[in-house]
């Protein structure tokens, strides 16, 4: 049987000790979930993809759009 144990970060310390003291538990910490990205940071995480991102702010800035309609199926 495994068991989940949310337990705020200030008591942590104490529960791992508490529960390792116990022979029959096997306590492991949690891995941390990783920070989900935002499509921003993802765009700027490539040199690539930051570059023409800025360029394409840049054409907003300057007004130098083109607006397209939607394509209806």
């Amino acid at each position: 049987m495994k068991i989940t144990l949310e337990v705020p970060d200030n008591k942590a310390a104490f529960m791992m000790e508490l529960l390792q003291s116990l022979p029959f538990v096997k306590a492991t910490p949690a891995r941390r979930k990783a920070k989900p990205q935002d499509e921003t940071e993802y765009l700027l995480s490539s040199p690539a993809n930051a570059k023409a991102l800025m360029e394409a702010i840049q054409r907003v800035d300057a007004g130098q759009v083109v607006e397209h309609g939607l394509i209806e199926p």
